[in-house]
């Protein structure tokens, strides 16, 4: 008698784990939101693929042209490139002033 108990223990064990397997797919077609109530952002946004929630589009500047960094348009893609590009030009060296009061 003892051991048609544990073999229904057990059965029931792997029983539960079975449909704790199958049902984890399942769960998770269910918590994703659909790309249909997304994709509805207001105008001058964007959708974002990796969070689903809406982005401000990058910025242009006059007639729509994209600023640049010796001559590269940065757009987004290229972001490091373009903060190298910046992060090389030369700024102006400012003296400091000092004055020495008696």
């Amino acid at each position: 008698m003892a051991n048609f108990e544990n073999a229904k223990r057990r059965l029931a064990l792997a029983g539960g784990f079975a449909l704790a397997v199958t049902a984890g797919p399942a769960l998770a077609v269910v918590a994703v939101p659909s790309v249909a109530t997304i994709a509805v952002c207001p105008p001058g946004q964007t959708v974002n693929p990796a969070t689903g929630g809406c982005e401000m589009q990058p910025a242009a500047g006059p007639q729509g042209v994209l600023p640049q960094v010796q001559g590269i348009p940065c757009t987004g893609a290229n972001t490091g490139q373009c903060i190298g590009l910046q992060q090389e030009q030369q700024a102006p060296v400012v003296q400091p002033r000092s004055t020495v009061s008696p």
